[in-house]
């Protein structure tokens, strides 16, 4: 059963989103070690976890059991008891699993609306699932379809073109003509959303690009995208030389406190503009109130940001509808499929069974001709219940056709397993 726990900027303050995302780079390898157990109650989890969001994609074998267990391992890589984490997730099962993803990759559930970031935020999510061989067939299922969705939406409405993300709106809002040109820029951390703000900077044609890493990974980063590797001893100069600041490390502890930034402004001929776009913010409480400090944060990203165009976004979720009515057709139609080849196999052994009589009793040529004619009488006999089966599963009366089949033929297949085989049977990736 397709079933998604999570939260989101629409659905907490940030601050507790925060509190919930505190043990975000545990919990990967702990929802491996869930999907690794033998009674474990799900077979695939995928872990989405973004600057305002976190949710965790799940194929339930045992529902109940399913929440349960992902409760308490995020409970306990945050820190934080499992009833509150239990009151802050939003559980979603069936068919708004699908709608939801949907939107999200699509970039319709964002907080800048139509941001390009968040399908590849996804696709890398998906790839690091399979990587580590958490998937199911019905996740994958899923996320190629939610995939092939938000492609579909970037090519035929434009959302996404500009290159819209949290951190392009950010630096739109720091900066007055959102230019760079000629400009120092300094950013804090070296991980996935640095690489995002540091591309955006390059387009932004920042002259000299700089980077701070709390853990020590400047020097790597600093190759990797032509910048300047910045030392502890060396941070509060470069605090004094650049023209803007983009945190994003998301580390446990403070990086910019209130005294560095006093200092840094006291050197200043300008004030020091700062765009914290880590969802655990980089900044102390006391520098964010120190005169000459203008800070852009996520909490001013989700006020001032303007809503893409109503057409784009109108005609991106007519998109996304029926992106998802037909991913949900094809799940119901698998639902029959035990039952269509049950049907087949039986009408087959019949077939075979007097073809075995007959061809002990006719030459081969007569033999061979008659079974093609009965192949021919099969296949025809067969297509109306294969197209009825079809037509039921997205009707929602496969209870009907079951029952029709064991009447009729004596064959008995339960709702139950036609919808693990519905599992089952969806596309591995390529």
């Amino acid at each position: 059963m397709l079933t998604v726990l999570g939260a989101s900027h629409h659905d907490l303050e940030l601050t507790q989103l925060e509190r919930l995302s505190s043990g975000a780079g545990q919990l990967s390898s702990r929802m491996v070690a869930l999907s690794a157990r033998e009674d474990s109650p799900v077979d695939g989890i995928v872990l989405v976890a973004t600057c305002n969001r976190l949710e965790i994609y799940l194929d339930a074998v045992r529902f109940h059991d399913a929440i349960d267990a992902v409760t308490a391992v995020l409970a306990e890589a945050a820190g934080v008891h499992p009833d509150e984490v239990s009151g802050l997730l939003k559980v979603r099962v069936g068919a708004p699993v699908a709608a939801h993803l949907f939107s999200v990759t699509a970039g319709l559930d964002s907080m800048v609306v139509g941001e390009a970031e968040i399908a590849g935020q996804v696709a890398r999510a998906f790839r690091d699932a399979l990587v580590a061989g958490t998937t199911s067939p019905a996740i994958n299922q899923l996320f190629q379809a939610a995939a092939r969705t938000a492609k579909r939406v970037a090519t035929v409405t434009g959302l996404g073109a500009a290159g819209r993300s949290v951190a392009s709106v950010a630096l739109d809002i720091a900066v007055t003509d959102g230019s760079l040109a000629g400009l120092r820029a300094l950013v804090i951390g070296t991980g996935a959303y640095a690489r995002v703000v540091a591309a955006e900077l390059r387009a932004r044609s920042c002259s000299e690009l700089a980077v701070f890493s709390p853990s020590g990974r400047a020097g790597g980063f600093a190759v990797r995208h032509g910048a300047v590797p910045v030392h502890s001893d060396r941070l509060l100069d470069e605090l004094v030389a650049a023209d803007v600041v983009v945190t994003c490390s998301g580390v446990a502890g403070v990086v910019l406190d209130e005294d560095i930034l006093r200092t840094a402004v006291a050197q200043r001929h300008s004030p020091l503009s700062i765009v914290d776009l880590a969802l655990r913010s980089d900044l102390s409480a006391g520098a964010r109130t120190v005169p000459g400090v203008r800070v852009v944060d996520l909490y001013t990203v989700a006020q001032q940001a303007d809503p893409a165009h109503a057409e784009a976004v109108t005609a991106a979720s007519d998109i996304v509808i029926a992106g998802v009515a037909q991913f949900e057709d094809r799940m119901a139609q698998r639902r029959l499929d035990p039952a269509v080849v049950a049907l087949r196999q039986h009408i087959s052994g019949a077939v075979e069974k007097e073809m075995a009589r007959l061809r002990a009793k006719y030459p081969g040529d007569v033999a061979a001709d008659v079974e093609l004619a009965l192949h021919r009488v099969t296949q025809s006999l067969l297509h109306t219940p294969t197209l009825r089966a079809k037509e039921l599963a997205r009707t929602g009366d496969s209870a009907g056709y079951l029952q029709a089949l064991h009447t009729l033929f004596g064959i008995d297949i339960s709702e139950s397993d036609a919808s693990a085989h519905a599992g089952r049977s969806a596309d591995r990736p390529a």
